[in-house]
């Protein structure tokens, strides 16, 4: 706690130090003043955001103040990025989970999917996979492994009640908490509401170059990296690192029975909660085939319009209870979306300012060099910086100017950015790399250094499948060619 309190302490001060410096130093021959004066405050907020100095929400509110005080962008311009599409579809995400966490549908849908899969140890842990992964696409990663954590503990604690002194269950309680918090990671690359890097990622593209980045486009990366990503997690954790040698596992069906009587048959309040969240995934996934009935429908607009619904809808339960009430609202992360609004604001004033194309032009050098090596070095600099910094602020930092690197080497900007933001959700190493890490890692059922083991085998492997994956699907999903710079640029 001590070293974190340090590290924020410096990182406040550093930070507000540099920003000085370069407002007072002359900007370079080739960099317009203006530009300039924005690389000071995205070096503050850089800083800010890494080091945590200040809350992360807090950091992303500074465009509001400097950018039109500094006379970079009028204080419209600033503020306009703060009320971006996206983040509306990110709020509505939100709104439906909050409503799922109310009702505990989430917790239903898990264990009804462990059941299903089986009770030996081997289908455990898919089983946990498979419903961490599934859940973490629609609801917070962190809400997920905090409600999939409880339900491992409890059979793991039946599991050390019920087995002899022989039967060895060590590599298998470490696999499957270790395994709750990697499918909570890799289940929100599948969609763009499952973590808040790819929400940037699609409203960065908005802003930046109109470009839409429809849920349906996403998922079509998004799904089949995840279906590749969690066998081969599975296979590395189970197999490879700790390798599992117990055959069966007693007494696991009745902690899941137990569970499931616990809560009992399936509430009118779930049901109804159930068809809101179907009808709006359905809605989001086919409103290409309904774009020409209805054009201004937005994957932005099912979501905040499933949100309201929520409001209206009565629960069944109580007379006058709505399914959501306001009170509820209070666990929304408002911080998240101001941060969405922060990190485009400063991708905004980085491009207008001329920043962006300075960075172009000064890593045009860098052309030499095999494209295929350089996507490898971007996602291992963002996966192991993710490691010990927000993989969201990370994203926010790092968007333009990956942006810009490409652009300035006569490539596309998607070359870079699409897999340092899928990367950012791809650190396994440390507790503090996610929320779900963290989570798992205080259950006290694995150690750092067993994290650390698992999680570099996992980084490495990953990056190399996420080189491979970017250079031949990807590309051809997003109509990238190499080497060349759209038209949209």
């Amino acid at each position: 706690m001590q070293i974190n309190l340090n590290f924020s302490r410096s990182g406040l001060y550093l930070g507000l130090v540099f920003f000085v410096i370069i407002l007072i130093l002359p900007s370079p021959e080739t960099m317009s003043a203006v530009a300039w004066k924005t690389t000071a405050v995205a070096v503050l907020m850089a800083f800010w955001w890494i080091t945590e100095a200040i809350p992360i929400a807090a950091t992303s509110l500074l465009p509001i103040v400097l950018l039109p005080v500094l006379g970079i962008t009028p204080i419209g311009e600033s503020t306009a990025p703060y009320a971006n599409p996206l983040i509306f579809l990110f709020m509505g995400g939100f709104i439906i989970a909050i409503a799922m966490q109310r009702w505990e549908l989430h917790k239903r849908i898990a264990l009804r999917i462990i059941n299903y899969v089986g009770v030996k140890p081997s289908s455990i842990i898919v089983g946990f996979i498979i419903a961490s992964a599934f859940l973490s696409m629609w609801v917070s990663n962190t809400a997920t492994a905090l409600m999939m954590l409880p339900i491992a503990l409890s059979v793991l604690h039946f599991t050390e009640r019920e087995k002899s002194d022989d039967l060895p269950v060590t590599n298998f309680e470490i696999v499957l908490v270790l395994a709750i918090a990697y499918a909570c990671n890799i289940g929100g690359i599948a969609t763009l509401i499952g973590t808040p890097p790819n929400a940037l990622f699609a409203g960065f593209m908005l802003e930046n170059y109109s470009i839409e980045i429809s849920f349906v486009r996403w998922m079509s990366i998004g799904i089949p990296l995840a279906i590749v990503l969690l066998p081969l997690m599975y296979i590395i954790l189970s197999k490879v690192v700790f390798p599992i040698k117990l055959k069966e596992l007693p007494g696991g069906r009745k902690v899941i029975n137990s569970q499931l009587k616990e809560i009992g048959k399936i509430s009118t309040p779930e049901k109804r909660v159930a068809v809101v969240f179907t009808m709006t995934a359905a809605l989001w996934i086919f409103r290409p085939l309904i774009s020409n009935i209805l054009p201004g429908l937005s994957d932005a607009g099912i979501a905040i319009a499933a949100g309201i619904v929520l409001f209206i809808i009565p629960s069944g339960s109580k007379k006058h209870q709505k399914l959501l009430a306001w009170e509820n609202m209070r666990d929304l992360p408002w911080g998240i979306l101001i941060l969405f609004g922060g990190g485009l604001s400063l991708a905004n004033a980085i491009s207008s300012s001329g920043l962006a194309a300075w960075i172009g032009e000064s890593v045009q050098s860098l052309e030499t060099f095999p494209i295929i090596l350089l996507i490898f070095a971007v996602i291992l600099i963002v996966v192991f910086l993710t490691e010990i910094t927000s993989n969201t602020a990370t994203t926010a930092a790092f968007l333009p100017i990956l942006a810009s690197t490409a652009i300035g080497m006569g490539q596309n900007p998607m070359l870079f950015i699409i897999p340092a933001t899928i990367s950012a959700s791809c650190a396994f190493m440390l507790p503090v790399a996610t929320p779900p890490n963290a989570i798992i890692y205080g259950s006290g059922k694995v150690s750092i250094p067993q994290m650390a083991k698992a999680g570099l085998w996992l980084n490495i492997i990953i990056a190399t499948i996420l080189t491979i994956a970017t250079y031949y699907f990807f590309a051809y999903i997003f109509g990238v060619e190499v080497g060349v710079i759209p038209d949209w640029v």
